[in-house]
């Protein structure tokens, strides 16, 4: 009875086709002690024989020969440069990237020699070596003396988990794909940059807009998009307009910037928000290097207690918190135009500042044309102005204190 070397199942006898994927069926007869070890691998991985409502598409097909020149898959074996455990989530992450099932998209490049098990065979000579055994051969032949010596003990030790690392032609192929994309990010931002000192502000957004389209972005978690808010498209012109209007901006808590320093900082945050990226390094040469010790991290538990008052406050700012200084400004401005529009009329501050400015402000509620210019330009909080403003409902306005 053949069984076939892609998808393992039986065939009848004299079938020249697989009847269940579809690939040609090999000639060789494949021993028994190979099919011990493909079941043995199958319970390793967790995988179910796949049924025939599963399809006919190889998994071979599922991961094309030219996965060295695909961006989905070269975006997925970034995953694996170091081994990793393969989970359902992770499965249905990547599941809309490829249209298929992305478990048989790993099995299509396990096929193309892309991707292997984790256990490489040091890792199995020194199982062999724990055992007493010989550490001689090749890798399938380490496997085979595993499987006769410990069955039980390898399967229990193995059989709930999927463990895959790139193979070394993979891990290449990444690199060379990872250079490739720093070397388009550093053209488009080159670019970018010279048409916004230009004030070719549309000419910078087609650049940019051309440049994503060509990136390919690995998907995005589903707790993460959740909270993204993507916003209604909007024309080349009216894009150029908000830009324009960016480069006009004076946040009251960046003061102490030179005038020199303006133009890096409207240029780094006008590339981030292009490109996706900033440039601090081409844009913003002027300003201090980032204090390694203080540098912001959104899941790090004790930014808020970092968040204290020092001497030189905000005079000191480095390149990302000037950055992220002026996108809250705008973010800012954007909210309050909105409740404005939504006919809200007041707004309560909130926010984690350490500082006695920030703190003064916490949990007041203002009048909509009274409410104070955020990030607030008193701050002296290590990582700028936290604070933010939110619509307070009609509904509960008399839950809260107005000041003014």
């Amino acid at each position: 009875m053949p069984i076939c070397t892609q998808c393992r199942s039986h065939n009848v006898e004299g079938a020249r086709f697989c009847g269940n994927c579809g690939v040609r069926l090999s000639a060789v007869a494949i021993p028994n002690s190979l099919v011990a070890m493909i079941g043995w691998f199958d319970r390793w991985l967790g995988r179910k024989p796949l049924s025939k409502q599963q399809g006919s598409v190889s998994n071979v097909q599922s991961a094309p020969a030219s996965w060295a020149s695909s961006q989905p898959h070269l975006a997925l074996l970034e995953k694996f440069l170091s081994a990793r455990e393969v989970k359902d989530w992770f499965l249905e992450l990547w599941a809309p990237a490829f249209g298929t099932d992305t478990q048989r998209v790993i099995d299509g490049l396990i096929a193309h020699g892309a991707l292997e098990l984790a256990p490489t065979v040091a890792d199995l000579k020194t199982m062999l070596s724990s055992r007493g055994l010989k550490i001689s051969g090749k890798k399938a032949e380490l496997i085979q003396r595993l499987l006769e010596a410990d069955p039980k003990g390898m399967e229990a030790q193995h059989a709930p988990r999927m463990i895959l690392r790139c193979t070394p032609a993979a891990s290449l192929a990444v690199s060379a794909w990872k250079t490739e994309q720093a070397r388009a990010f550093e053209m488009a931002s080159d670019s970018v940059i010279a048409a916004l000192r230009n004030r070719h502000f549309k000419e910078a957004i087609c650049i940019a807009d051309e440049y994503r389209k060509n990136k390919y972005d690995p998907p995005t978690h589903p707790g993460i998009a959740a909270m993204t808010i993507k916003s209604a498209p909007r024309s080349t012109g009216e894009r150029a307009k908000d830009l324009a209007t960016v480069f006009t901006m004076r946040p009251k808590i960046l003061n102490e910037l030179q005038p020199e320093q303006w133009e890096g900082l409207y240029l780094n945050y006008a590339v981030k928000e292009l490109l996706g990226r900033a440039a601090p390094e081409k844009c913003m040469p002027g300003f201090m290097e980032e204090d390694e010790d203080d540098g912001y991290e959104e899941d790090d538990p004790e930014a808020t207690e970092r968040c204290v008052s020092r001497s030189t406050g905000i005079k000191a700012v480095n390149s990302a918190t000037a950055t992220q200084m002026l996108s809250f400004y705008i973010k800012h401005q954007s909210n309050i135009a909105r409740m404005r529009e939504s006919g809200i009329k007041r707004a309560k501050i909130i926010g984690i500042g350490g500082c006695e400015a920030c703190l003064a402000l916490k949990d007041k509620t203002f009048r909509l044309d009274e409410v104070p210019e955020l990030p607030y330009k008193d701050c002296t909080c290590d990582l700028g102005c936290r604070c933010t403003a939110v619509a307070v409902l009609p509904w509960s306005e008399g839950q809260t204190r107005i000041v003014g």
